[in-house]
């Protein structure tokens, strides 16, 4: 019998250890395999599309390509298209084409026959344009403000408990559901369908703001009438299992739903303002998190260093940088790198953002004395291979990490410091031993995260002399050879020229030479050239190799990352 992963294979060309990757990366994502080939960039999307074609024995379509009409759209519900994760193209007779990222979904075909009386052809597209395309078509929702705001009275009525069961976001029916229902689904699946990592629903004097964090920027997403404050607010409370009676103090929640088949996760925080409650949500969606650790962002040479020090049976392995610089990312790609049969892997987290199988994750509860360093002592009790503790943000809890590192276990944890050199500093200001620091840590990696530039409107940046990249620090002589590119603004990106995000690192490997300095009490200056000079690339040389590469823009580079302060650190060449 002949897999359908093996004609996929054949067609396209791959190698077994390709296909291997992309079944991995489709099981830790729960994505397709297909999505997950697509991702994972191994051929051209040209090549995949038409090979692909091939296979499914339909014809393909470009969706970044082509524009399509608002009649054509319009045919096809928003929340259905987002449902079937389906768009129509075009019409001719009796005859819609839907392009599908699986033609043979029968069920696809027959629910838009059935919706528009019309024959359904299929047409196959990539995955991540049709995503993009959804975005741009259906981007605009159709519930009407100014038709709630009519409706805005005694709104209170309109906010439901729910139950205890995951909700299904996207499949009520839109003309029965209450204008509070409308107006929060339309936010979680206008919020969905950009990629945003975080929703901000901020009251003041006369209005309501709504904004989004895409790719690491507030975009304002609507403003709702002022009249919707108070319904606004508890509907996302009650979702969130807060106290909807008390607004004087902050309340953390969480809020579980389903986007079609999609479970999404939203970790909720209120706090009370001049104006009214503010809410935060932080969006949870394990379908983004990228557990591969080729994904990261790393050079290989830094992914060489970072994989040696987490497979060392023992030690201490440190990820640093502001919050939202990815760290937690990283630090679940390591444990997913971690996770086998053979040993046992325990964190201890606040809160669990993502659950791992096979891995025992503990939630901290501080108010009833469930810290990091009491979750830490019990640990040692439990007989673990691999410790994972959120962050190291006390004597104590620095104390145990360490402790348990030179007993014999691998420890990973997260500290907030500008960059890895910052990072033993910090420890030893702590408090810490410099003699226990030196045998026991293994690695630090600090890293920020950068926008990516849009493929779709990617040009030459002209602005850019060769004297400001020398400023910036490359060497002079690779400087003339750079070609810095930038985005000019397209319907793909929200003409923000900017598309997706990718981290920048800086990993120090400990070794003989930087534990001498460590033990001779050397400043974060002094470690950072030794470090240097034993092979770790700074943040902003990191940044530089991904400009000169035409992955992010000079203007990404000089805003995510501080100079080096030496003339003599310049980046040389781009390996």
């Amino acid at each position: 019998m002949i897999l359908f992963r093996d004609i996929v294979k054949k067609a396209l060309g791959l190698t077994e250890d390709q296909m291997l990757q992309a079944e991995q990366h489709a099981d830790n994502a729960d994505i397709s395999l297909t999505h997950a080939i697509e991702l994972l960039e191994f051929i051209p999307v040209a090549q995949y599309l038409e090979a692909m074609a091939k296979v499914y024995r339909v014809p393909f379509v470009r969706l970044d390509e082509i524009s399509i009409p608002r009649t054509i759209t319009e045919m096809i519900p928003r929340d259905v298209a987002m449902k079937l994760k389906a768009i129509p193209v075009s019409q001719a007779a009796n005859e819609l084409v839907i392009a599908m990222v699986d033609p043979r979904a029968i069920e696809t075909i027959n629910a838009v026959r059935f919706k528009t009386g019309l024959f359904a052809r299929p047409v196959l597209a990539a995955e991540s344009h049709l995503m993009e395309a959804l975005a741009k078509y259906y981007g605009r929702t159709s519930t009407d403000l100014s038709e709630l705001e009519k409706q805005g009275k005694d709104l209170e009525n309109a906010v439901d408990v729910l139950g205890a069961k995951r909700q299904q976001i996207g499949a009520g029916n839109q003309e029965s559901d209450g204008p509070i229902i409308k107006l929060v689904n339309y936010i979680l699946l206008e919020a969905q369908s950009r990629g945003a990592s975080d929703i901000h629903i901020e009251p003041y004097e006369t209005y309501i703001r709504v904004r989004l964090r895409v790719d690491g920027v507030l975009h304002e997403l609507t403003r709702p009438p002022i009249n919707m404050k108070p319904a606004l607010i508890s509907r996302v409370k009650i979702m969130s299992r807060l106290d909807i009676a008390e607004s004087r103090l902050p309340q953390d929640g969480a809020i579980n739903i389903l986007m079609g088949s999609n479970p999404i996760d939203y970790r909720v925080s209120c706090l009370p303002t001049f104006y009214g409650e503010k809410i935060v949500m932080r969006i949870l969606d394990k379908s983004n998190l990228k557990v591969d650790m080729t994904q990261l962002g790393l050079e290989q040479d830094q992914l060489d260093r970072f994989k040696a020090s987490i497979e060392s049976p023992y030690g201490m392995v440190l990820v640093t940088g502001p919050t939202g610089s990815g760290k937690t990312t990283t630090l679940y790609s390591a444990l997913t790198e971690l996770n086998q049969e053979t040993d046992n892997i325990m964190t201890a987290e606040d809160p669990v953002e993502y659950n791992i199988e096979g891995i025992n994750q503990v939630q901290t509860k501080p108010d009833i004395g469930l810290t990091f360093a009491e979750a830490l002592k019990s640990f040692l009790r439990q007989d673990p291979d691999v410790i994972m503790v959120g962050e190291i943000r006390d004597l104590e809890t620095a104390e145990i990490a360490v402790k348990a590192a030179l007993t014999g276990h691998m420890v990973l944890s997260t500290l907030h410091t500008n960059s890895a050199p910052d990072t033993i500093r910090r420890l030893l200001n702590m408090g810490v031993e410099s003699f226990n620091l030196v045998s026991a840590l293994n690695c630090i990696t600090a890293q920020r995260l950068v926008r990516k530039i849009c493929m779709k409107c990617k040009t030459l940046d002209e602005s850019i002399t060769t004297e400001m990249l020398i400023r910036a620090g490359i060497a002079s002589h690779f400087a003339a050879r750079i070609k810095p590119m930038k985005g000019t603004g397209c319907g793909v990106c929200s003409n923000t020229g900017n598309k997706g995000r990718i981290a920048v690192h800086e990993v120090l490997k400990v070794n003989d030479a930087i534990r001498e300095s460590i033990m001779s009490g050397e400043a974060s200056m002094n470690l950072k050239k030794v470090a240097m000079a034993n092979g770790m690339r700074t943040l902003r040389q990191s940044a530089l190799m991904k400009l000169a590469a035409g992955q992010i823009s000079f203007a990404e580079v000089m805003s995510n990352t501080a100079s080096d302060d030496d003339g003599d650190l310049s980046v040389v060449a781009a390996a």
